[in-house]
């Protein structure tokens, strides 16, 4: 009778001993499911917010265009019975500024659509507010893109209209376009749509200011509200600089080239810090009296060095050698005089050209990461362009 006692205290003990582990098996992976739950949540905050900032970021950068903008078509509204001394570039550009393709508001959604189609998480990130906010960004965003169909905001210009300006021409010289554009924007300047445009530069741009104002405290509130720090934005932002290992001489050391739209560019690093580039573009075209393909070459020599994880190259102007094959295209009956004189004319602009630039336009910063193979490489520009070079085989 004991013995079948202890054998019941035993059993009721392992039974008890199993239930206890089982519960704190299933209590631990619930922990860790809530835990991983949180830090998905807390992301997705994380990106929204960082979305945000990008956004102000870019109206930041607009309203600066605008104000160069302002300041350049007052310019040409100071000048315009005084167009004939203005210089062919800035005809050009004053132009270009009053043209409507090229001032259209257009935002990336994509983080918008992850953070609405999540309900999930959303649902259950903790604050009506942050919530409420994040909402209420969305809508003005995309509320905001609208203003570019607004007297106020598009660019008074047709582009049809220019289109008729240029269309059939060709490459022309500095001089035919000034005979062109002075006209041209002379007639425009005094169309009441186009003054209208002008006129209105100083509201786009306390538009802008008042909804950088805005954004930029509702994300400092939702910040607060969801208890993100400096230091977790910091490390977000430079996860995505955390792909790929750092380029050493060793590594850069070798021919690289990437494809661009219409030819490639390839690099040839030296041990000896020195280098030699060729850019290959390939155009084509409908002119009056000659039309096909014609393919432009340039070379040059330079040095190079890292800094960092960026890459510095300085181009030697010396060495800058141009090319132009026009072997592909076909000039109309009796017209070939003029197919060999614009050969001639579009190297000696292109040549004037690259006299005419700065000195720190010969000096070229690049980001730079290789992948794990170490034969592909990212190059990302000042400005955020990004390329993707392959090593060439030997």
């Amino acid at each position: 009778m004991g013995n079948g006692n202890i054998r019941w205290q035993q059993f009721f003990i392992s039974v008890l001993g199993t239930a206890i582990g089982v519960a704190l098996t299933f209590s631990l992976n619930g922990m860790r499911a809530n835990k991983k739950q949180q830090q998905a949540q807390r992301l997705t905050a994380i990106m929204v917010i960082h979305d945000i900032d990008n956004t102000v970021d870019i109206l930041k950068s607009w309203k600066q265009q605008e104000a160069s903008t302002d300041t350049l078509l007052h310019y040409a509204m100071d000048n315009k019975d005084h167009l004939d001394k203005v210089p062919a570039d800035t005809l050009s550009s004053i132009i270009t500024h009053l043209v409507s393709s090229n001032n259209a508001f257009r935002f990336d959604t994509s983080k918008e659509e992850i953070f609405n189609s999540d309900l999930d998480t959303w649902q259950n990130l903790g604050s009506v507010k942050f919530l409420d906010n994040v909402q209420s960004f969305f809508y003005d965003r995309q509320t905001l893109q609208q203003i570019n169909e607004n007297p106020e905001w598009k660019a008074p210009i047709p582009y049809d209209d220019y289109l008729q300006l240029i269309m059939g021409l060709g490459p022309i010289s500095q001089e035919q376009f000034r005979q062109l554009a002075i006209p041209y924007l002379k007639e425009k300047l005094s169309d009441k749509r186009v003054s209208y445009y002008i006129d209105n530069a100083t509201y786009r741009q306390n538009t802008l200011s008042r909804t950088i104002d805005s954004w930029t405290a509702l994300n400092e509130e939702n910040k607060f509200l969801m208890g993100i720090t400096d230091q977790e934005m910091e490390d977000y932002i430079n996860s995505f600089d955390a792909t790929g290992i750092a380029v050493t001489k060793r590594l850069l050391t070798g021919t690289w080239s990437y494809l661009t739209e219409n030819g490639t560019r390839e690099y040839e690093f030296n041990g000896d810090h020195s280098m030699s580039s060729i850019i290959v573009a390939v155009d084509k075209g409908v002119w009056l009296h000659f039309s096909g393909e014609y393919k432009s070459t340039i070379s040059y020599n330079g040095t190079w060095e890292l800094k960092g994880d960026s890459l510095v190259m300085n181009i030697d102007q010396n060495t800058i050698d141009l090319d132009v094959d026009a072997s592909n295209l076909v000039a109309a009956e009796g017209m070939q005089d003029s197919l060999d004189a614009w050969k001639v004319r579009f190297l000696e602009e292109a040549r004037q050209a690259l006299k005419e630039n700065p000195d720190d336009y010969y000096r070229d910063v690049r980001k730079v990461r290789m992948d794990s193979s170490k034969d592909k490489m990212q190059w990302t520009t000042p400005e955020g362009n990004t390329h993707y070079l392959k090593r060439k085989e030997l």
